[in-house]
């Protein structure tokens, strides 16, 4: 079976890649999308993300269920984080998730690669093939228009 490239998805921001990377991490359940991209699917959902090497990335659902999606492998603070990546499945089939700060003109760039299929066995290529549409959403889209929301908070007088 031929492994599955990665996915890579590039945005760029217009807040500096610290800011960026914080907007990510520490406030990682203000921004993602729960009522579509979470496993209760309920807005009352909370996702969060630990920022040390171990740390989880879990779901708490509103009846008190939780779900851990992965865990923290590596961090940079201000300019990568590095975690496994298994929602709703048991972390033996866990791909990983880097994403990486750089500056760029107006602000940073913030690349995601998501990667590890062959964890999924046959299934990998499909999921794979699901996940592009959904990373562009959750972190193209959301992600991105939350960070631009920082720089028009800090702009409001």
């Amino acid at each position: 079976m031929q492994r599955p490239d990665p996915i890579v998805l590039a945005i760029e921001l217009t807040v500096p890649p610290e800011a960026a990377y914080e907007a990510f991490t520490q406030r990682f359940g203000e921004w993602w999308p729960v009522a579509t991209h979470s496993l209760s699917r309920r807005t009352a959902t909370r996702c969060h993300l630990e920022t040390q090497p171990g740390g989880a990335v879990d779901e708490h659902a509103p009846d008190g269920s939780r779900y851990v999606w992965g865990e923290v492998l590596a961090i940079e603070p201000g300019r990568r984080i590095r975690f496994t990546w298994h929602p709703g499945r048991e972390s033996a089939s866990a791909q990983w998730v880097e994403v990486i700060f750089e500056s760029a003109a107006g602000g940073s760039r913030a690349t995601l690669t998501h990667g590890g299929w062959e964890a999924l066995g046959e299934a990998g290529p499909l999921l794979r093939q699901e996940y592009v549409p959904g990373w562009a959403q959750v972190f193209g889209e959301h992600f991105a228009d939350f960070a631009a929301g920082i720089v028009r908070t800090k702009e409001t007088p």
